[in-house]
């Protein structure tokens, strides 16, 4: 069984996931799983916005996530997400000076869960991805630009402008490697925390 039907099932479910953890935070601000489930489903969120909107969650995704790192540094998933957002960022910035510098971010981010995790493939393969990121980013930024730019009008909750490649397709097809990683993540920690607890 799928996991997910469509883009409408995709949101409603990563915004349950989204309340669910801002919920369990607000009852222990020490919750490090939580923030870091905050964290990726709003990443995840981010690929159903378009400009400004879209980027504001990622920086709060961000924000998020580099709140459980203060707590807890030692968690990997915790700057993998961060990794993730931070590419996500820059597939987004106009500026390709800027961008390239939150590429270095989600280098860092991403070399330090592979220093803890060396045999990890899914870290590993994630560094890789992300030094090859600024190799992406000229090409995605033209398709955006076709799409009318970072701030183009949705058509029916989806398209760019008309007659141009719709931005979310894009997004998906082009950038969807890093939101990906935010996805598993976010659908495992829900699938835990929705588990029943033993009994005694």
């Amino acid at each position: 069984m799928a996991l997910f039907g469509d883009d409408a099932d995709r949101e409603q479910f990563f915004e349950a996931a989204r309340q669910q953890a801002q919920r369990e935070f607000d009852a222990d601000n020490t919750n490090v799983q939580a923030l870091v489930r905050w964290g990726g489903a709003m990443l995840e969120l981010a690929h159903y916005k378009q400009g400004d909107a879209s980027v504001n969650m990622i920086e709060d995704a961000i924000t998020k996530l580099k709140q459980a790192i203060s707590i807890d540094s030692d968690r990997a998933d915790a700057y993998w997400c961060l990794g993730n957002a931070y590419t996500s960022l820059g597939f987004l910035c106009p500026d390709k000076a800027k961008a390239n510098q939150r590429f270095q971010e989600a280098s860092a981010a991403f070399k330090h869960c592979h220093d803890k995790e060396p045999d990890n493939e899914t870290y590993k393969k994630a560094l890789e991805m992300c030094d090859k990121a600024p190799d992406y980013y000229d090409e995605i930024q033209s398709h955006m630009a076709a799409a009318g730019g970072p701030g183009g009008e949705r058509d029916g909750g989806r398209g760019g402008a008309k007659g141009g490649p719709q931005i979310a397709e894009i997004w998906w097809d082009i950038g969807g490697w890093v939101l990906l990683g935010a996805a598993v993540v976010g659908a495992l920690y829900l699938a835990r925390a929705s588990a029943p607890k033993p009994t005694a």
